[in-house]
Parts: structure tokens; sequence; C-alpha cells
């Protein structure tokens, strides 16, 4: 019932628009005769002694201000069309500049009493996918990103922005392997296969040696036995794996990613007293493609692969021999999960081929083995740099917003990633799940108020666009009536623009919540 959050997040929203408009015409002396919260019908109204009346109404989805003849259809001294052109630009332009004051007020309340989580290390390259543009630039695991598209790197989202939004041209990157730079030229692909990014890289941060710590340490220790000091704990650091030290988390994550061992002996240092202990190689499911017979009977992500047929498999080498030891034919897959220790059995057809159209394909499996701490460090800001830094990511969220529409207009962004109300619901369900798991009640507070701010400025700049119905096609028309030294368009066409314009904002509405329906029912999600 998370997805309910949206609802007073829209409210607040819509409110402080509607607020703008409110607080600029009663400014002017424009005669307002109505401020609504939600959509009729109503359920509470109280009139003031000017006769202005204050509403609540049963559908909480929005907000609206009634002023006195806003499509120029009164003769009213007090009227919104009797003003000067100038005070109804204002009027107009207040509400999404509302929006964007929100948003900025919620970036600095995030930012100057949170403080910000910054994860070490740099952003660099995890896994290539064979057959990927990356793996035909010649990128590798290790790699660490320096720049893309000349724009400095500084976060793993730098890089999934800038591939997400333009599909059309080759990314231009510079990464650092080994202290030496190189550059590669990578084309993102429209639709790569399922389970692989747009240039087949995972992406992950790359950190020294001396800060490769032990994850998850008490699921560790209950699938050892290990209890007491001898147990491991998080943030032990890791010294060797089977004998081997690591110059980063990356290369170790290499090794045991390519292990073909049954198990693998982890060397911990804590406190200076040294720690050894083995830890089974168990092969998981990372992937179950679409439309295969694992995915029709719901084969879950993270299970344990135990075993195909009568061959046990430790390792993904021994999974990818039983897998091409029964290509095409039927095969039973035994696998468990954390929920359940006995085996449970899956019949299945399976298909080995690389070719990411081809049916039936087998799951998709890595080695497990422990899990590595991703180590962050705090960073906290005084009221200044709180304000720069809101002032940043209220800029950079404002220009992410054309970028799409050009990626919307040339391919690069599916009309199916955008999201009405029944996504932004289902984007608040997910958000609110995973912040209130990780963050408790701050986590939940910061979370709704950056999912806020971000959400307002989309609807502040959206709302400003010369587009008929919205605040910026109005604005269009007191613009022309500017230019033409008070010729302004008889009030009847510019009614029938609008209305034009509002049929067609409506019919985008209805698709693109019919899309959010079928990915609601489909039970697909946001990445």
């Amino acid at each position: 019932m998370n997805w309910l959050w949206f609802i007073p997040v829209l409210l607040i929203m819509v409110v402080i628009h509607e607020m703008g408009h409110f607080l600029t015409a009663r400014f002017f002396g424009m005669k307002v005769h109505e401020f609504g919260i939600g959509f009729p019908p109503k359920v509470w109204s109280k009139k003031t002694k000017d006769g202005m009346e204050w509403s609540i109404n049963l559908l909480p989805i929005g907000g609206f201000v009634r002023i006195e003849g806003e499509n120029g259809d009164s003769d009213d001294p007090n009227a919104f069309g009797a003003k000067p052109t100038w005070q109804r630009a204002i009027v107009l332009a207040a509400g999404p500049a509302m929006n964007i004051i929100l948003a900025l007020v919620l970036y600095f309340l995030v930012t100057f009493f949170g403080g910000k989580d910054v994860e070490n290390g740099r952003p660099a390259v995890v896994d290539v996918a064979p057959n990927s543009p990356a793996a035909a630039a010649g990128i590798r695991p290790g790699d660490v990103f320096v720049t893309i598209n000349n724009k400095p790197v500084q976060a793993i989202n730098d890089i999934s922005i800038e591939t997400a939004l333009d599909k059309n041209n080759p990314v231009q990157l510079v990464l650092d392997r080994n202290g030496q730079q190189y550059t590669a030229s990578v084309m993102p692909r429209k639709n790569p296969p399922e389970g692989e990014g747009a240039m087949g890289v995972s992406l992950g941060n790359s950190v020294p040696s001396n800060e490769i710590m032990i994850g998850a340490a008490a699921s560790l220790n209950q699938q050892l036995g290990l209890t007491g000091s001898d147990a491991f704990q998080d943030n032990d650091k890791i010294v060797s794996v089977d004998g081997k030290t690591f110059a980063t988390n990356l290369d170790l994550l290499t090794y045991l990613r390519n292990t073909t061992n049954d198990s693998v002996s982890v060397t911990v240092q804590r406190n200076g007293q040294t720690i050894t202990h083995s830890v089974p190689v168990q092969v998981r499911v990372d992937l179950v493609y679409k439309n295969s017979s694992a995915a029709s009977q719901n084969l879950p992500l993270g299970s344990i692969v135990t075993r195909i047929n009568d061959t046990p498999v430790h390792n993904v080498s021994q999974y990818n021999a039983a897998i091409q030891a029964n290509a095409g034919k039927e095969m039973t897959l035994y696998y468990k999960t954390s929920a359940t220790a006995a085996e449970t059995p899956l019949v299945l057809l399976n298909n080995t081929s690389l070719d990411p159209n081809a049916a039936n394909r087998a799951p998709k499996v890595s080695n497990a083995t422990f899990a590595i701490m991703r180590p962050f460090h705090h960073v906290s800001y005084s009221p200044t740099e709180a304000v720069g830094e809101a002032w940043n990511q209220t800029v950079f969220a404002i220009t992410l917003i054309p970028r799409t529409f050009k990626g919307l207009f040339d391919g690069s962004v599916a009309l199916n990633s955008l999201a009405g109300p029944i996504g932004m619901a289902q984007i608040t369900d997910q958000v609110v799940t995973q912040s209130t798991e990780n963050g408790g009640v701050w986590g939940l507070l910061s979370t709704l108020a950056v999912l806020m701010a971000l959400l307002s400025v989309n609807l502040g700049v959206v709302n400003i666009l010369p587009l008929p119905a919205l605040d910026g096609g109005r604005l269009v028309f007191v613009i022309i009536e500017m230019v033409t030294r008070g010729r302004r368009v008889p009030p009847e066409k510019e009614s029938l623009v609008h209305f034009a314009g509002m049929v067609a904002l409506l019919s985008l509405m209805v698709l693109i919540a019919w899309q959010d329906i079928v990915r609601l029912v489909g039970g697909g999600g946001f990445q």
C-alpha cells in the first residue's frame, strides 16, 4: 500500500502550483472565486468576507483556482482579462515558478539536514557482455571511467543517463586501465538483449585493496554455521582469497566470477587477528528470460541451482557444461531458495544459443560466494553549500527534461518508459518500499522529498511549455497581445485552441495510463 504516498505528494505539488496563481492574482487585484484542493464533488467549503470560496473536494488528484474572466469573457474590471498583459503573464508563470521553488526548498532541506552518502571509489566496469558494443570497443572489467562525452564521470548515474538519452550517436569515453588512459567510442543499442544494458556493461565502483571488506556477514555466518569471535563480521577486511591478494574489489569480483572451484578460502583481518574460512561456491539465478520454460514456472530470482538432472553443479562452469550436455532436451533443474531448505524440481527445455530471440533460454546464473561491502562516506553541508547543491540538483533535473523529449523524438527513449499517475504511484511504491527497508523514518521522508522535488520540476517545466491548455500555451496568447500592442486574439478562438490542446493532452494521458496498467498487470516495474 506504499503507493498511497503518491496522493499527498501529488496534492502538495499541485496545491503549491495553484498557490502561485492564487497569490499573484490576489496581489494584482483579480477577483478569485475559488481555491479548490482536489477535484469535485465538493466535500467541504467556506467563503470569506469578500466572497472567495475555499473548498476541499473528493478526488485527491489535483487542485484548481477559479479566476474571474480567465477566458477573456468578462466585463468585470477585476477580471483576469481586464488586467495589463504583464500582470497576466506573471500570474500564468507563477504556478510553474512555484514548482521550481518547491524543488529548490526540498533539495535544500534534504541536503542540509541529511547530507549525502557517497560511495567510495571511482565508477568502473564490473563485467562486459559477450558480443556487446562495449566488448567490440575493447572495454574490459576493471576499466575506470574518466569522462563520457567530454563530461567528467563522478557517479555511476552519469554513465547511465548519458547512454539512456542518446542512442543515435556513439558515446565517447575516456577510461583508465592500470594507470593508462585510453579512448573508446561505443554505439549504444536501442533494443539490447534481455538482461543487458545499452553498452553491454555492468557498473560498479572500484575501491583499493584496503577498502575490500566483508558484507552481509549475518547471512554468511548462518550459511556456514559460524558463531562467536570466529564468525565473520561486517567490515572485516578481506586479506586474500585462495591465497591470492587483489589490487581492487573489481579484481576480486572477476576472480570469483570465473572460479571453477567448489569453494574458496577467505582470509579476513579484524583488530590484528586473522580468520580463515572455506566458503562454498553456489550457482545463483540472476536472470530468467521472458517466455522461457523457467519463466512460465516462476523460477525465483536469487535462487540457488543445486543440480541439473542427477549432475550436481557448484559453479557456473559446471552449470554451463550440464546445460550444454542437455541442449534442446527436456531436463530437470533443482533449486533452493532462502525460504526453503529442500530442493525444488523444475522441468524445462533449454536453449544455450546466444541469440537473444531464441526461445526457452536457460536461466542466466553467476557464482555466489560472499558479499563485498560497498563502502560509503558521509558528506555534510553548511547552509551555503546546501543552497549550492540544491541549485545544482534543480538545474540538473530541469536539463533532463528537454533531453528526454529529444530522446522521445529520435527513438532513444521509448514511449512506454513514460509514466502517468498510475505509473508514478507504482514508482512511489517501489522507492518508498526500498527506503523504509534501508533508511527508516528519515529514509522515507528524504526519499519522498527527493521524489516530490523531481516530479515538481517536471510539473513546472512541462506546464510552462508553449502547448495549448497549459500555462505556457496561455502565456503565448498574452505575449502575442504584448507584441501586437493590445490586439488580442478573440476569446472564442483562443478557447478553441485550448480545447483542441486539452483533447490531445487527455488522449496522450489515456495512452500512457493504458501503458501503466499493462505494465502493472504484467508485473513489470521501473528500473
